[in-house]
């Protein structure tokens, strides 16, 4: 099984000062969706309000092969999340949200050594959120679990780097791979390149980054090797879930095998399906692949 824990909210995406479309969102859940419309046995762990939205979010995790066990309703309005597109389809955000300022207490699953979790985003430095985070990554390491971690920081959030600084740190140490954009690494780090990105990886203690630039590509960086990795030009749509699609294609590689391997086929295997879910993404209004088969039916 895959697990993703993260933020459960609705996007509503906007260009040129108009809303054009709206679908379930956060880092996580938009994974979370990917794995599932490509087969794969997926779980989200999260919390969403008892309103309408929460309610056409828990439907749509359902119909989309998510299993929903582990999402929390609590009693209040559900997280919106505008997405404002510039002309090259990537997003500002503004968020409304409304939860309740204790969280609830996530129940953890029955980790194997054969499952991957998957953590990241603000949501997972919040102190609000770390008792829950800190429980479920522990048992995933303590349990052999693959553990994916994608900081997605932006710079939004740049204000509260000094408060969240450790707890990036302490994502990166419990990681098996860490999958960060260059964004993400020169606001936490200060990485101007890939190389300097890795050596905060590795100051850290973790091992492994994957460490993605847009159009420019994908490095990859371990003990073993280093490689680049081009992508395809694309006529984009929205970047709206595109990383987070880009970490569905490496979840299902490493859930597949059931561990990462050293081997340097193993990686132009993984990384190669997660660039392909990310072109599909950039090219798509959703935040997640497109069924790989036919769908279930809706119930």
């Amino acid at each position: 099984m895959v697990f993703t824990i993260g933020e459960c909210l609705l996007d509503i995406v906007f260009r040129n000062g108009q809303p054009e479309w709206s679908c379930p969102g956060g880092s996580m859940l938009n994974a979370a969706v990917s794995l599932g419309r490509f087969g794969q046995p997926v779980a989200f762990i999260s919390e969403t309000g008892n309103d309408r939205i929460g309610e056409m979010i828990h439907d749509f995790l359902s119909q989309n092969g998510v299993l929903t066990d582990h999402l929390v309703v609590y009693e209040g309005k559900s997280t919106l999340a505008l997405a404002f597109l510039d002309d090259r389809g990537d997003a500002a955000y503004q968020f409304y949200h409304q939860l309740p300022t204790i969280a609830p207490e996530f129940r953890n699953p029955d980790f194997t050594s054969a499952d991957l979790l998957m953590f990241g985003s603000f949501y997972s430095l919040s102190e609000r959120n770390n008792a829950n985070i800190l429980s479920i990554v522990s048992r995933a390491v303590e349990s052999g679990s693959i553990v994916l971690y994608d900081p997605n920081f932006r710079r939004p959030h740049l204000h509260a780097l000094p408060e969240t600084i450790e707890a990036i740190r302490r994502n990166i140490s419990m990681a098996d791979l860490v999958r960060a954009s260059d964004e993400d690494m020169n606001l936490i780090a200060g990485a101007e390149d890939g190389k300097q990105a890795y050596e905060f990886i590795r100051e850290c203690g973790g091992n492994l980054l994957v460490y993605t630039r847009n159009s420019e590509g994908v490095d990859l960086f371990t003990p073993w090797f280093a490689k680049h990795y081009h992508v395809p030009e694309l006529e984009v749509v929205s970047t709206v879930g595109a990383g987070d699609s880009f970490n569905a294609g490496l979840a299902s590689v490493f859930h597949r095998y059931g561990k990462i391997s050293e081997d340097e086929i193993f990686w132009d295997e993984a990384i190669g399906r997660a660039i392909i879910f990310a072109a599909e993404v950039c090219g798509s209004r959703e935040n997640f692949i497109g069924w790989q088969g036919t769908p279930p039916e809706r119930i």
